[in-house]
């Protein structure tokens, strides 16, 4: 076995431990450090290391020439274990079918990607524990690299050991991934390393040259080899020096030589044969037979068998392309391009580069590129695309149109700078009021932090719209407020956000069925015309089975308070959106079916969908969206008496800080509050934060929230002696339910009438309630269990028996677990011996077991079960063995009898969306 290498014995030690116990569970890695610092080192001691034990190794790398190629560092990886791609599940098939070019059609998204990618993996490490290795992120294609790092946290628990390169030391901590930052070797390490290097310096030249290289190993081996390299890289960042020794060593060498390497480097790789042609074509000499060897021995070029070369180091590539001189670049790239004339796809970037001043012939061939790339969702390649197709077109309005474009793209593809220059360039060359609104739009909507959304001002986003809406493009300004509407839940300190957008939308003059003007209708006016929006929404659900009108009337029925419906209509866009790995919509779509799930009586689902939204917020890199499920997750767990953490919540970033001063996120957190004093016997001190909800002169006011929060008002203001103003409540909710007749409204008005009986009432009201189902079931168990209460205080234990069973059928099926507790603890007091643990210990369950334990007891796969929930099917096997342990079951047909017909009514209600 190959030592560990000098200076990196604790990294070592790391990777050798996870590699050695990868069969009790996987874990995933990231080495970053300056280029040479030893990454590719210790990737090559891991792999030596993990052949030796007999794990499987794939391996991939990010190069320039495929940075714009989406998904091409993700086929290389994945090539090895390609017959496994056809026992996928269809969509996963398709994606990756497509993705690797083996069938047309639009590229899959890298959520879809990296899922489809995690199964296979998950699929190949069940026969044997595997490693994934993948070097250079930084060059990496970004569509791969976002699969990457998506899998890397999900490999929990599987047999799998990611390890992951890059020289990008700057980046964001990933939950679930190892960080070991590669520093330089201290002096002791460097002297180790020297004495191992045949012909190193010695005395005082050692000393200088560990000076000089400043720990760097690939510094060490190459600043040695000429005492002139002293003098002229001195003064050079240590990177800088290396790559400045190559640039001089190439310099070195004849120009025809030098020639057919620049070719290696702007190709991104061909053969000797092709890159003498090349160079030969440039100069007009062929370069000498041996060159291959001279560029070799130089240390520039390496043989890899049976007839290929490449460069011995990354700093090699750059070194070379920084020291050519832009005529012999250019020579180069137009020889090239003969050498490829037949391919013009091929040359297509080389001829971009050769051209200067406008050629709008080339510039609508790349912009049908970017058309092209654009089709296939393959938005970083679009986005360059367009961007180099604006700056050779010569028409004004096509110039800007493009780059408006270019600009969007660059967005999509996380190009945030790049995106806001090309916006703001477009803004200044803007020829018409159109064009000029398109690119504030694209402006307001980036997330630089410095845009009025940042800081909860609609303002800036509605003017765009309404200057689209005022040049014609109803069409334009439309699907901006649309998608202003989905996000301004978390984006406005405004109690009703609809109110500014209100004036826009009635511009637009959309049919009122529309399901365009129903969501819009929803957001800017949920009472005024709530009403009215559920019954033509009602009236359209039965044939909105397209995924686009599913979440259009799903999510404005639960704006206006509407549940069942809503929540069929949103699992179905959220289940078609989950197929497509669609990620613009489908992280808000996540949260609002999460809610309406909770609101239909299904908690533990309703987290496991928050769950899935935070994981897919770290995934995007949204600080401010994964804050916001990280308050929705807040909301679940104040059910349990947990208060919230606003610092928590907020991640320690400015956007998560911004997104909870947002109106929604600063309800739910005041909700949470109250409901956490509640239950921790602190009545009094709930009723002020929940009391804020519905005052119209306090900042925090917001009229959704209130109904929402006030069945918990009601029982604080009861329980602190404050009857009047639960009847105050009272009067106000049916007031509110005169005007806008929501199932949501109705639910809170039948609770605080429910909580203010007469003793007297309480036996008939019982008679009439046992036969009803509430719209909202915790709501329901709820006014059960205050109901069953005071039946036993007045000694009518019979029927408070009765009715706080039926309480505790409602809480054990969501399951809201403190209430269920407490709900035992209350028919204990009547008498009745209950059991410590409820109904086969379901409540033991975490919500991601209960969920797995859900969708198996329906006969899904693990295979199928980990598409719904975007983990691996081994990872859904140790959800089903935990939870199997606490149920005391041992097949999946047990499932069903143990979860009881609560969990078999809300399958049925899955199936009837899927």
């Amino acid at each position: 076995m190959a030592q560990p290498i000098i200076g990196r014995e604790r990294e070592t030690a790391a990777l050798r431990h996870a590699i050695r116990d990868v069969a009790g569970g996987g874990s995933a890695f990231v080495i970053d450090g300056e280029a040479g610092i030893g990454k590719s080192s210790l990737v090559a001691d891991v792999l030596q290391y993990a052949n030796s034990l007999g794990v499987r190794t794939i391996t991939t790398t990010g190069t320039l020439a495929e940075a714009a190629e989406p998904y091409a560092a993700l086929h290389m990886l994945l090539y090895p274990l390609r017959a496994g791609i056809t026992n996928l599940p269809a969509p996963q098939r398709r994606a990756l079918d497509v993705a690797f070019g083996v069938v047309t059609g639009v590229q899959p998204s890298p959520l879809l990607a990296g899922l489809a990618a995690l199964t296979l993996l998950s699929d190949a490490a069940a026969e044997r524990p595997l490693l994934v290795v993948a070097e250079d992120l930084h060059w990496m294609d970004a569509s791969s690299e976002w699969a990457l790092r998506m899998m890397a946290r999900r490999v929990g628990e599987d047999p799998v050991v990611i390890l992951m390169t890059t020289r990008n030391s700057d980046m964001v901590e990933t939950p679930g991934v190892r960080r070991l930052h590669l520093g330089p070797l201290d002096e002791s390490a460097a002297d180790e390393l020297l004495d191992g290097i045949s012909g190193a310096p010695t005395g005082p030249a050692r000393r200088d040259l560990v000076l000089r290289a400043e720990g760097n190993p690939l510094a060490l081996h190459e600043l040695g080899r000429s005492a002139a390299t002293a003098d002229r890289t001195r003064d050079r960042p240590v990177v800088g020096r290396v790559e400045q020794e190559f640039a001089a060593r190439y310099a070195e060498l004849d120009q025809s030589v030098r020639l057919a390497i620049l070719a290696v480097a702007l190709s991104g790789g061909t053969s000797p044969e092709e890159a003498a042609r090349v160079a030969a074509r440039a100069i007009g000499r062929f370069p000498m037979p041996t060159w291959t060897e001279q560029a070799s021995a130089s240390s520039l070029l390496e043989w890899m068998p049976p007839r290929a070369i490449r460069f011995r180091h990354p700093l090699v590539q750059s070194a070379v392309l920084l020291a050519a001189s832009p005529s012999e670049r250019a020579a180069v790239l137009r020889s090239l391009v003969l050498e490829h004339q037949d391919d013009p796809a091929r040359t297509i970037w080389w001829r971009a580069e050769l051209a200067t001043g406008h050629d709008d012939a080339l510039a609508d061939e790349i912009a049908a590129l970017g058309e092209g790339r654009t089709a296939m969702s393959d938005t970083f390649v679009a986005s360059r695309a367009y961007e180099r197709a604006a700056e050779l077109t010569s028409d004004v309005v096509n110039r800007v149109e493009r780059r408006i474009v270019a600009a969007e793209l660059a967005g999509l593809s996380g190009r945030t700078s790049e995106a806001s220059l090309l916006v703001q360039r477009a803004r200044d060359e803007a020829p018409d009021r159109l064009r000029a609104a398109r690119a504030a739009w694209i402006a307001e909507t980036l997330p630089t932090g410095r845009t009025g959304l940042a800081v909860g001002d609609l303002g800036p986003a509605l003017h765009a719209v309404s200057e689209m809406q005022a040049a014609g493009a109803v069409e334009h300004a439309t699907d901006a407020l649309l998608h202003l509407a989905a996000l301004a839940w978390d984006h406005t300190a405004q109690a009703d956000p609809g109110d500014p957008m209100l004036v826009v939308v009635e511009a637009l003059a959309l049919p009122e069925d529309d399901p365009r003007s129903l969501l819009l209708a929803a957001r800017t006016e949920p009472v005024a015309r709530g009403d009215r929006v559920r019954e033509l929404a009602l009236a359209a659900a039965p044939t909105a089975h397209d995924e686009a009108s599913a979440w259009l009337l799903g999510y404005a029925l639960n704006l206006v308070g509407e549940i069942d419906t809503a929540r069929v209509l949103l699992d179905r866009a959220l289940a078609s959106m989950g197929s497509r790995g669609e990620l613009r919509t489908f992280p808000q779509a996540l949260m609002g079916t999460s809610m309406t799930t909770y609101l239909a009586g299904d908690v533990a689902r309703a987290r496991v969908l928050a769950e899935q939204a935070a994981s897919l917020g770290r995934d995007l890199g949204d600080a401010g969206f994964s804050a916001a499920a990280r308050c929705a997750l807040a909301w679940f767990d104040a059910l349990e008496g947990e208060h919230p953490d606003a610092e928590r919540i907020a991640g320690g970033t400015a956007a998560g800080a911004q997104v909870l001063r947002s109106s929604a996120m600063r309800a739910t957190l005041l909700g949470a509050t109250g409901l956490a004093h509640l239950l921790s016997g602190r009545a009094a001190d709930a009723l002020g934060p929940l009391r804020r909800l519905f005052d119209p002169d306090d900042d925090a006011f917001n009229p959704s929230f209130a109904v929402l929060t006030s069945h918990d008002y009601v029982d604080a203001a009861l329980e602190s002696g404050n009857r009047a103003d639960a009847e105050q409540r009272l009067v106000d909710l049916e007031r509110l339910h005169a005007r806008w007749h929501a199932p949501m409204v109705r639910a809170a008005v039948d609770y605080a009438r429910t909580a203010l009986l007469p003793d007297d009432a309480l036996e008939a009201t019982w008679a009439t309630l046992q036969h009803e189902r509430w719209p909202i079931p915790y709501v329901q168990a709820r006014a059960l269990l205050r109901l069953g209460r005071r039946l036993r205080r007045l000694h009518r234990s019979t029927t408070a028996r009765a009715v706080l069973h039926a309480a505790l059928d409602l809480f054990e099926a969501m399951p809201a677990r403190t209430w269920a507790e407490r709900t035992r603890d209350a028919i204990r007091a009547t008498g009745e011996r209950v059991p410590m643990t409820g109904q086969h210990s379901i409540e033991r369950l975490t919500p991601q077991e209960l969920r797995v334990c859900t969708l198996a007891a329906r006969g899904l796969s693990n295979r199928a079960i980990g598409e719904h929930l975007f983990v691996s099917p081994r990872t859904v096997g140790a959800h089903l063995y935990a939870a199997f342990q606490k149920l005391g079951v041992s097949t999946r047909q047990q499932l069903p009898s143990v979860l009881g017909p609560q969990a078999a009514a809300a399958t049925a209600d899955q199936l009837a969306t899927d």
